[in-house]
């Protein structure tokens, strides 16, 4: 599989992109202004190459400030805005108060780069605007991240540290995607619109509401010693670590579906459910430290729960196992497609006691992250390949694909095939069919070739993988047999001619 490849290479250009796009300050209408109260004038490009200090501010229609490396622009006091503004910075950019940003503000933060409110992060800083979008390449401080615009679009992308010293506020449609380090020392406020994705890793000092929306974890999610209330239609994807210090608060219709590694300290489902995956190929593990009362728990398919007396400073089971060592009572026991069933056919084990299908690792990292939408990236395979020199494979490169982690089988319906390379011109992959074709002309040996498949709905989402094939070259012979075997061999005395003058006798 070629995702962790495809990802690793995708986020090193992102890096280099980034780092290049926000290192310099190009297109500049002013450089360097002097006024301690200034306008940032509607469509103004206002660039810094020197450290400034600035009193009130306004930021117009379509203005951009651009902040070049090593440089650190203060703005102390008051700030109005309006219409969309850009920050580019890859320099310092300290707001002494707490800003609160009207506009659609995009901001912009190129690797070395640092967004702070406070001198040490210690302010507050709000989106107010209708669209916004942060993405992060180098350091955001701040104390509370808030979002107050309830009708607001926000996309928050951070690929490096994020600091919160007290709480993430909320309201709107905003999406949450870490691929670096956040660190949040209260808790995270959520709502029903709102999705975390994290792909990092999140330490959380107290808690979560998570309050109706979605968290998907693929990579280290810890939550201290607070409450993860999930209210409504809360739900919570782990295909990573998760550590929960505190409680897990249900509700009848909230969701965890675990096919990574839980650590919970306590869970009062209150009717929630617990799910695995729908493949017995695969399973969820979870560790609990105190029981369960299940108060109509639903629980499975597919997973493993086992009871730990303590997680830290070491990882001890307890001295007891089973049913009766994690719930109080009975849970309800259902398969995949949520139908009520035994314990045994919903592939449910505790500790993966004897009898139990425990033959699935145990996985705590699926190598790719999220698409924006929240949606799986597809999943390209490496396939080998038997072929005669002037054949076609008899089956796709997409046999083995899916369309996104965990989703239907790849076709030429739902995905793009595109070829990258190969190392022989003779040796293609047909994009519309998925066939590999050998000319007839290529000799006998191994070749490579790389593809991409993308996703039809999101042409952006992709993965690679590499097609082996091995060529087998097909060359005409002839077979000769004597005519006799033994005695004398006597000459043909009959020809074949197109002169028409062929006699009896001739051998010509």
């Amino acid at each position: 599989m070629m995702i962790n490849y495809y990802n690793k290479f995708i986020l090193l250009w992102l890096f280099f992109f980034a780092t290049n796009l926000y290192s310099q300050c190009t297109g500049c209408t002013v450089t360097n202004p002097t006024s301690s109260n200034y306008t940032f004038a509607s469509g103004s490009v206002v660039c810094f190459t020197t450290n400034t200090t600035m009193s009130d501010v306004t930021f117009q229609n379509n203005s951009k400030i651009c902040i070049a490396s090593g440089v650190t622009l203060t703005i102390q006091n008051n700030i109005n805005s309006s219409g969309n503004v850009t920050f580019e910075i890859a320099g310092t950019l300290q707001f002494n108060q707490s800003p609160n940003i009207s506009a659609n503000l995009t901001i912009n933060i190129a690797n070395g780069g640092t967004l702070r409110a406070g001198t040490s992060g210690g302010n507050n800083f709000t989106f107010n605007g209708a669209t916004n979008t942060l993405t992060n390449y180098g350091t955001v401080a701040v104390s509370v991240l808030g979002f107050s615009n309830g009708s607001s679009t926000n996309l928050v992308d951070n690929y490096n540290l994020f600091t919160i010293a007290q709480n993430i506020n909320i309201s709107g449609v905003t999406t949450f995607r870490n691929l670096g380090t956040i660190n949040i020392g209260q808790s995270y406020n959520n709502n029903s619109t709102s999705t975390y994705l994290n792909c990092g890793t999140i330490n959380s000092t107290v808690g979560y509401n998570v309050g109706g929306g979605k968290i998907i974890n693929t990579g280290n999610f810890n939550v201290g010693t607070g409450f993860i209330d999930m209210s409504g239609n809360s739900r919570l994807e782990n295909y990573g670590n998760f550590y929960s210090r505190g409680t897990i608060n249900g509700s009848s219709n909230s969701v965890i579906y675990n096919e990574g590694l839980m650590r919970i300290t306590s869970w009062q489902p209150n009717g929630a459910t617990m799910n695995g995956p729908t493949s017995s190929s695969k399973k969820g593990y979870s560790y609990f430290i105190n029981s369960i009362n299940p108060n109509g728990a639903r629980i499975g398919p597919n997973l493993d729960l086992t009871r730990y007396s303590q997680y830290e400073p070491t990882m001890t089971k307890s001295g007891s196992q089973g049913q009766g060592a994690i719930f109080n009572s009975t849970p309800i026991y259902v398969n995949s497609a949520g139908t009520t069933t035994t314990m045994a056919l919903a592939n449910v084990t505790y500790d993966c006691a004897a009898g139990g299908n425990c033959t699935a690792p145990q996985v705590t990292s699926i190598s790719t992250c999220m698409n924006a939408d929240g949606t799986f990236p597809p999943v390209a395979n490496d396939d080998t390949y038997s072929i005669n020199a002037g054949s076609s494979s008899t089956t796709s490169i997409l046999s083995n694909d899916l369309e996104q982690y965990n989703g239907a089988a790849a076709t030429t319906s739902n995905v793009i095939i595109t070829q990258i390379s190969t190392s022989n011109t003779g040796v293609n992959v047909n994009t519309s069919t998925g066939l590999v074709q050998v000319g007839s002309g290529v000799v006998s040996g191994t070749y490579t070739i790389s593809y991409r498949i993308c996703r039809v709905s999101s042409p952006s989402s992709c993965s690679t993988a590499t097609v082996t094939v091995n060529v087998t070259e097909i060359t005409s012979s002839v077979c000769y047999k004597p005519a006799i075997t033994s005695g004398t061999i006597l000459p043909t005395k009959q020809g074949i001619t197109s002169l028409a003058r062929a006699n009896s006798g001739d051998t010509n």
